[in-house]
Formats: structure tokens, C-alpha cells, sequence
């Protein structure tokens, strides 16, 4: 008889247990379908030394139209320019494996044509076109180093996107698809979502030659991808397909 009641009482102390777990569930249940769905936490990944460190302290972004950043730009003829010799890289003849620091590489820019200004941790050069749908664009290209100084890196800052109206889903994906066709250039999102078209080069025997010919091919990857990026750039005195209008097709299909 004790044995019996031993056991029916285990049942019973069983079955309330059960019965508060499932309704402490249901509440908790009933209180996230309240307040919406949980936040996934934030993305933290450690640093790089291999990474680009300059895009995001940036202060100028892609424009359209904007008469005075057109003032301010070269023509992008300027990448076809050749330059006669390498750059002195140690004091004496160039090494065709000697890695750029810092200051030869403000000197392969300016020995290639450009007028990069120095932004303390990237040249930046501010270069226009005008695009078969008749808008003059001006691209600020910004060439830096990794901080390990084994990458150079060719970005621009393209607009924040946040700020001028998320973009639909259609959008990113047809943005992350040109990656695809676009081969070393391609489109990130930065910490500050900042939407930015980004190149590498390994840093090892960069001459003149070779960097000018990464510029021509990356700024020819700006123009290939404009329709994908237009409609999310303000765009002045009311030029086609800007300021969240249509993207204008999609170049990759």
C-alpha cells in the first residue's frame, strides 16, 4: 500500500512539473510574439591585417550630377595616361618585387597622372564620367594599404544607404549576383552601411603599369554596374533614374 502511494504520488509530482514547464513555454511564447521577433545579435568578427581600414573614414561619396564635385574631378581619361618609367622605390632603380609603403604608393599615383590628396591613411582621387543614360558621375577612388601592407586595396565609397531608403531585396541581390560577373572587383556593405565597390592587389612588384591598369579595369566596373546602384543615389537637377526611381535594368543579364 505505501508502495502504491509512493508511486502515485512520484506521477502526480510528475505530471505538475510537466504542466508548469509547458505553460512556463506558452508565456514565454505569448511574450515574444508580442514584442515581435528577437534581434539577432550583432556580427563581431576579429581583425584582419589583410583588410581594407580606410573606406569608412571617407568623408565624400559617389555623386550625381553635383556640379561642384565635377569641378573638382579629372576626367577619366586620366587612367589612360602611361607612364614613362617606374617609381624610385629605395633610393636608386626600381625592383620589380619590392612592396609599395605608404609614400611610393602616393608616388605610383601621381607618376600614373592622377592628383591623389592625401587622406592621412589613403590617396583619394575624385574621377568623372558621364554614363550612356546621360549622367555625370563623380566617383571618389580611394587606393590604401592593409595594415599588415600586404594588400593594396582600390574602394569607393558608393552612398549610405541607410540614409536615402534601405534598398529592396531585388536590389541587393542583383548586387551581390554582379560580384559574380565582376571577377576581383566587387560590392561590400561596411559596418556603417555604406554600400562600396571594393578591388585587391597583391602587394608585391606594383608598378605603375600594373596599378594604372587595376584603376582602368575597377572605374570600368563602376560604370558596367551603374543601373544596379543609380536609383539609390540622389541625383541633382533631376537626372534619370535617380533618388530611389528605377535601377534602369540589370547590366549581368
Amino acid at each position: 500500500m505505501n508502495r502504491t502511494n509512493v508511486s502515485l504520488r512520484a506521477i502526480f509530482v510528475a505530471t505538475v512539473a510537466s504542466s508548469l514547464f509547458a505553460l512556463s513555454l506558452g508565456c514565454s511564447s505569448g511574450s515574444t510574439s508580442g514584442n515581435g521577433a528577437i534581434a539577432p545579435a550583432p556580427i563581431s568578427l576579429p581583425e584582419n591585417p589583410r583588410s581594407v581600414e580606410t573606406p569608412a573614414q571617407m568623408s565624400s561619396t559617389t555623386s550625381a550630377n553635383n556640379t561642384r564635385d565635377l569641378a573638382n574631378a579629372q576626367p577619366e581619361s586620366v587612367l589612360d595616361s602611361k607612364p614613362s618609367r617606374d617609381v624610385d622605390l629605395n633610393g636608386g632603380e626600381a625592383q620589380s618585387g619590392q612592396p609599395l609603403n605608404y609614400q611610393t604608393l602616393g608616388d605610383t599615383l601621381t607618376k600614373i597622372g592622377l592628383t591623389p590628396e592625401d587622406d592621412k591613411d589613403c590617396w583619394v582621387m575624385k574621377v568623372k564620367t558621364t554614363t550612356d543614360d546621360q549622367i555625370s558621375w563623380t566617383f571618389p577612388i580611394a587606393v590604401s594599404l592593409s595594415p599588415d601592407q600586404s594588400v593594396v586595396w582600390i574602394t569607393c565609397p558608393i552612398t549610405q544607404i541607410d540614409k536615402n531608403g534601405a534598398p529592396n531585396s531585388q536590389t541587393l541581390a542583383d548586387l551581390l549576383s554582379a560580384n559574380y560577373h565582376l571577377g576581383v572587383s566587387f560590392f561590400v556593405i561596411d559596418p556603417k552601411h555604406i554600400l562600396i565597390l571594393q578591388q585587391t592587389t597583391a602587394n608585391a612588384g606594383v608598378t605603375p603599369q600594373l596599378l594604372g591598369s587595376n584603376l582602368k579595369s575597377f572605374f570600368g566596373s563602376l560604370k558596367q554596374s551603374e543601373p544596379l546602384y543609380k536609383s539609390l543615389i540622389p541625383i541633382s537637377g533631376g537626372g534619370q533614374g535617380g533618388g530611389g526611381g528605377g535601377g534602369g535594368g540589370n547590366p549581368f543579364q
